[in-house]
């Protein structure tokens, strides 16, 4: 017998099975989204930056490096796969067959070379990254062979060589390829509107998984409260460095947030190269260290998100758990003051990293509360990312500079490797100056064996907590909030980054 279906159920169940292809089963293309940050990129070209942090977070979504790193913070192949021979003086590379650029053309040994002499011409990161390198070599098309003069622990995890077309830049010249990047990624650059917004959309050549967001947006949204002004009225879909203040806000309003340890880690630094400094004794650090208390920045001001170490962090290579934060002791901070010489304090200058990590300014505005506390005033300045790099640079060899900073120093939750160039007096951009710490940081990058580094880190980080060579005040946790309707599972042991491939929409 020969049932008959009303038209109106046939059309019901249509549209539900509909819903379940939807959204039961691989997520459906997602036209666009809207991405808010509070910072702007100082650049387009991660091969010639001086300041990665502020163009890392777009520009990784179109330039790729031959290794990259998945949301647990593992280095992963990406462009290339790679082989270390067994002193580690030598890496092979073998490039993916069949990438190319956006600009169609192909990936070759002659582009990763082309990358490797740019940046270490033009990117001070990569120049302090490749030191230990003699000599870049192309094997064949698709292989490339990187020779270092000593084995290099921090080269891999480091990840600073990223790769551009030379064929495109040969045919295009420099000012071309600096406004219209290109490069290998998931999304294509499509154009850029500087202080305000730039848009890729997805490659579609892209030789690995296809990203479900086609298209998205980075809009320049600098104010904290406008940031936020601009998810609740549903005009972005994910803003970046949410401020700590406002993390409860936007869950009550039922957005959702996504949080992520990374780096850097909040500290006082101290300028070692003026040997008149009162820092350069000793106790001045030492003083300045009792006088802050740093729990109560992190609780009372910034909401209890971010977390706070010694140094490293629970879990990373040579971590000490004997090593603990300074205790806030405003009475001997004081006494270390007066046997250092200072018994009614001192003057100096104060610049904080504003603009591209949250926490910054209030922490400064404690640290200068604090300080006054025990005879210390300050006079405080803020500097966005690209002129606190260039202060520092000059503070390095500078012997009359007379200010501190509340920088933004890698420590915690990043490879200690990593972190501890930023405090090898060798190194282009450290102000810290402590030989027995450089000769640790040397050993512990030319051992191979990770049990025995572990011994050599440990001891870095000792001499630099017992010289105060900074001041940790807390480390940083990332908070990022969207619509209930996207996922997105930020990136660990970095620094906050944003990667399309990585959101879903419902």
């Amino acid at each position: 017998m020969m049932m008959t279906i009303p038209l109106r159920q046939v059309a019901l169940a249509a549209l539900a099975l509909l819903a379940l292809v939807s959204f039961g089963g691989a997520p459906a293309a997602a036209q666009s989204l809207t991405v808010a940050l509070n910072h702007e990129p100082s650049t387009l070209d991660l091969t010639s930056t001086r300041d990665s942090p502020s163009v890392r977070p777009i520009m990784e979504n179109i330039v790729e490096s031959l290794w990259g790193i998945d949301p647990n913070g593992n280095m992963v192949p990406t462009l290339a796969t790679w082989t270390v021979s067994a002193d580690g003086k030598v890496i092979e590379f073998k490039l993916r067959p069949g990438v190319t650029f956006h600009s169609g053309d192909a990936l070759t040994a002659r582009d990763v070379i082309f990358s490797h002499q740019r940046s270490l011409e033009k990117a001070p990161q990569y120049v302090r990254r490749g030191r230990l390198l003699d000599r870049v070599e192309a094997v064949d098309d698709l292989t490339v062979r990187f020779v270092f003069k000593e084995y290099d622990a921090g080269f891999i995890p480091a990840r600073q060589l990223f790769i551009v077309s030379k064929t495109y830049y040969d045919r295009v010249g420099e000012r071309e390829f600096l406004d219209h990047p290109v490069g290998t990624g998931p999304y294509r650059f499509v154009g850029y509107q500087p202080g305000q917004s730039l848009d890729v959309e997805a490659f579609a050549d892209y030789w690995g998984d296809k990203p479900q967001v086609q298209k998205a947006r980075f809009v320049i949204i600098k104010d904290d409260s406008t940031r936020i002004a601009k998810l609740r009225a549903g005009e972005v879909d994910v803003i970046m460095n949410t401020a700590y203040a406002s993390v409860e806000e936007i869950r009550r309003a039922g957005f959702k947030t996504a949080s992520v340890s990374v780096h850097p880690t909040m500290s006082v630094q101290f300028p070692f190269a003026n040997p008149k400094a009162p820092w350069a004794d000793r106790r001045v650090r030492q003083a300045i260290a009792y006088a802050i208390d740093g729990s109560a920045i992190v609780n009372g001001l910034l909401q209890g998100i971010p977390t706070r170490y010694a140094r490293l962090a629970p879990g990373e290579l040579g971590y000490d758990p004997e090593i603990k934060s300074y205790s806030y002791d405003p009475a001997l901070a004081r006494k270390l003051l007066a046997e250092a010489g200072y018994p009614n304090g001192f003057q100096v200058d104060m610049s904080y990293w504003a603009g591209t990590y949250q926490g910054g300014r209030e922490t400064a505005e404690a640290v200068t509360l604090y300080l006054k506390a025990i005879g210390i005033h300050t006079k405080v300045q803020g500097l966005d990312s690209g002129q606190m790099m260039e202060t520092l640079r000059k503070s390095r060899t500078d012997e009359n500079v007379s200010r501190i900073f509340i920088s933004a120093m890698p420590m915690a939750n990043v490879d200690p490797i990593e972190a501890f160039i930023a405090y090898y007096s060798k190194n282009t951009f450290s102000v810290y100056v402590n030989e027995s710490f450089d000769r640790q940081y040397e050993l512990a990058m030319s051992e191979p064996d990770s049990e025995k580094r572990v011994g050599y880190i440990r001891e870095a980080v000792r001499i630099m907590h017992e010289d105060v060579a900074t001041v940790p005040i807390w480390n940083t946790v990332a908070v990022y909030a969207m619509k209930p309707s996207v996922d997105y599972t930020p990136t660990q042991r970095t620094f906050p980054l944003m990667y399309l491939k990585h959101v879903k929409v419902r």
